[in-house]
């Protein structure tokens, strides 16, 4: 638990999201990189709880986006309502009212569950296979800048690591949040530092990509708000012309920013099992993978892409 916490300003939601969440399938399925177990103090009844940043809808005049940190947990694996803590004495601190509408927004109320989990269980005997353990796992709606940037220090990476690159950005140029966290920084404050600084976050070679992804943010080259009106294939072009990121990680940005339900990102994990599942365990390109599964799962490619990332790294599939 955040040493900083302070009980006499912490205040609690239950907010109920219209359909099931099953919070460790969705938090540590990789989609985003800041969540980590704690506990909320004096509500035992949670059995699981995690701490995080996440977006507010920005508020009216103002720009950028505003980020709060929150506890999310629900009192069984998957339920339909969360309890959520925050922070009610932090600096510039939402009302009660704005941090519910940005829970329903980020965990994706509006997608109705219990028919993407139908529709994917009965497309095809393997993907009847991983709906259960991925009951309620949903697609987050992450705020797109540290979503791009998440993704552009995850090339060649691993998550505890990338993680820990993200931390160390928000904590030295982020803004307070509450609970003792910070907000992933702007795009204008990334910038701005020196080449040392980001080699102090340990993210490697990452770092030319970072600065060239912060260039074109800034500049307006690569326009995060007008990716969300763009067709896919124009969308995901757009995001290609920031140095080092290619269809996986657009794809990625794609998804877990815009919501493109469609597209259907392919790393290793995702190429070996449509390999072993679909194209008779022959070795197969990112891009064969990635229009196979398109051309499977459609409209709900994402979830069938999460369904299969779950599946085959825990070891299910054998």
């Amino acid at each position: 638990m955040p040493g900083s916490i302070r009980l006499d300003t912490l205040r609690t939601l239950d907010i109920d999201l219209g359909g099931p969440v099953n919070l460790e399938a969705t938090l540590e399925c990789g989609q985003a990189f800041r969540w980590r177990k704690v506990a909320i103090p004096g509500r035992r009844d949670v059995a699981a709880s995690y701490l995080g940043v996440m977006p507010l809808l920005p508020a009216s005049g103002r720009r950028g986006t505003r980020q709060i940190a929150a506890i999310v947990g629900q009192t069984d694996k998957v339920t339909d309502r969360l309890t959520v803590a925050y922070d009610a004495g932090s600096h510039g601190c939402a009302s009660p009212g704005a941090v519910q509408e940005a829970i329903l927004r980020y965990f994706s109320a509006g997608d109705d569950l219990p028919a993407i989990e139908r529709d994917i269980a009965g497309a095809d005997p393997v993907m009847a296979a991983t709906a259960p353990p991925a009951h309620g796992l949903r697609i987050l709606r992450q705020d797109p800048w540290e979503c791009l940037a998440s993704y552009v220090l995850s090339i060649n990476n691993n998550i505890p690591n990338i993680g820990k690159i993200v931390e160390h950005l928000a904590r030295y140029l982020g803004e307070p949040v509450g609970f003792g966290e910070s907000g992933f920084p702007s795009p204008e404050l990334v910038a701005c530092q020196e080449n040392g600084f980001l080699r102090e976050s340990k993210c490697g070679f990452r770092d030319r990509y970072l600065k060239d992804a912060t260039e074109k943010v800034v500049s307006g080259e690569v326009d995060l708000a007008a990716l969300g009106d763009m067709p896919t294939e124009q969308a995901r072009e757009r995001l290609m012309r920031i140095r080092g990121v290619g269809p996986k990680v657009a794809d990625c940005v794609l998804l877990f920013a815009y919501h493109r339900l469609d597209v259907f990102p392919v790393d290793v994990w995702i190429a070996r099992a449509m390999s072993r599942f679909y194209l008779d365990g022959r070795p197969v390109t990112p891009k064969v993978a990635r229009e196979e599964g398109a051309r499977r799962f459609g409209a709900l490619a994402g979830y069938a892409q999460e369904y299969l990332f779950c599946h085959i790294r825990s070891g299910l599939a054998g």
